[in-house]
């Protein structure tokens, strides 16, 4: 699943670049198709193919090493990875279940940026939509098609925002023998985290209407768009405060300073972007009620969890990370996240004008002053 940040973004919507290497080293990194290619790209290559590590692959399982017994083979079997060392097009990164901790090594996801990439496949969803009735309907026919492909839009950003959030507490994992330079596990960047966390606010947090297509939900359904998109937020802020990911903030804060994200700097940013309205006095819509409340619950959970332990990881498959929520800073800041969004609620309730927005927020007091309270 690693092999597809080998090749940068924009070379996925070269022609000449995608005829040749396809859309990611290896057809088995699940890299579905190209939606990073833009219209007027041209010819470019929109499904995956057999690639430079498969082919190296099965030379390393399959080709003949004659007259030489099993020992006598290692070293040669050896050689062949070392030569490629640091040759990103003959990385081996691990399909992740669980927690995905490493960013670089997701199913579905293309290029080194994903971003970038993400902005691109958006880019074009924000094409399909408004097409999306002509293309799917007939005379004499339902909409039950329109209400399928309509859902598989939801999908495919959801995936998007999926290869982006998990940039937050991850760590790059490039397996190495001890010969080689550099380190195995690098955390992903401050810089990066932060870019990560931008654009979930940009395209997620603030709530995206234009996925919201009222001829489409007027046709092929009575209710639901209100709970497909709470339920989209909410699971994208649950995963990015996973108490895995807050862990790893905190370890890496601990190890590498002021280098690193700190878990602080994190939970004070996400929350001056799902709180906006707080400073504006603008009107808090609908799908901003419910994340806001999403957050808050999430915030409890925090300060209630159970500790977690770390599990088998299956020859690298699973990815976990062992905390004790009752002695962890986590809980600390939970409770320091409250409090502040309390007290900012407070400060800023009178210049609400808005009656939705302040009953909601005077829930939203409520609701912390229990949470502190019970615990």
């Amino acid at each position: 699943m690693g092999s597809s940040v080998a090749y940068p973004v924009d070379s996925l919507r070269s022609p000449s670049f995608t005829k040749k290497y396809g859309t990611a080293p290896s057809i088995m990194d699940y890299a579905r198709f190209n939606y990073v290619a833009q219209p007027g790209d041209g010819d470019v290559a929109l499904m995956p193919n057999i690639g430079v590590y498969d082919k190296y692959a099965i030379s390393w399982g399959y080709r003949p090493i004659l007259d030489k017994t099993a020992e006598e083979e290692k070293p040669i079997l050896n050689q062949w990875i070392t030569e490629h060392a640091g040759d990103p097009m003959y990385r081996f990164g691990h399909q992740q279940s669980g927690d995905v901790v490493d960013p670089s090594s997701q199913t579905e996801d293309l290029g080194d940026d994903a971003v970038k990439a993400s902005t691109y496949g958006i880019a074009n969803l924000k094409r399909i939509l408004p097409n999306l009735r002509e293309w799917t309907t007939e005379p004499e026919q339902s909409y039950e098609d329109l209400g399928e492909l309509y859902g598989q839009v939801f999908g495919q950003f959801s995936r998007y925002m999926g290869h982006v959030s998990n940039h937050i507490g991850g760590v790059y994992e490039y397996y190495k023998t001890t010969e080689q330079e550099g380190t195995v596990y690098t955390p992903v960047s401050k810089a990066k985290q932060r870019e990560a966390l931008a654009f979930m606010q940009k395209e997620l947090f603030n709530t995206p209407k234009w996925l919201i297509d009222t001829d489409i939900i007027s046709n092929t359904e009575y209710s639901g768009n209100i709970e497909r998109l709470r339920s989209l937020q909410a699971r994208y802020l649950n995963n990015m405060l996973s108490l895995g990911k807050l862990a790893r903030l905190v370890e890496y804060e601990t190890l590498q300073g002021s280098k690193a994200y700190s878990l602080v700097d994190f939970m004070r940013e996400l929350r001056g972007g799902l709180w906006s309205e707080l400073n504006s006095g603008k009107a808090i819509d609908t799908y901003r009620r419910n994340l806001q409340k999403a957050h808050i619950e999430r915030l409890e959970y925090l300060m209630t969890a159970d500790s977690q332990r770390k599990l088998p990881d299956f020859g690298g498959y699973r990815k976990s990370t062992a905390v004790n929520t009752s002695q962890s800073d986590i809980r600390s800041v939970a409770r320091a996240e409250l409090i502040n969004i309390r007290a900012s609620i407070n400060a800023n309730l009178a210049n609400m004008s808005n009656r939705m927005s302040r009953y909601h927020l005077q829930d939203v007091v409520a609701r912390i002053g229990e949470i502190i309270d019970k615990d």
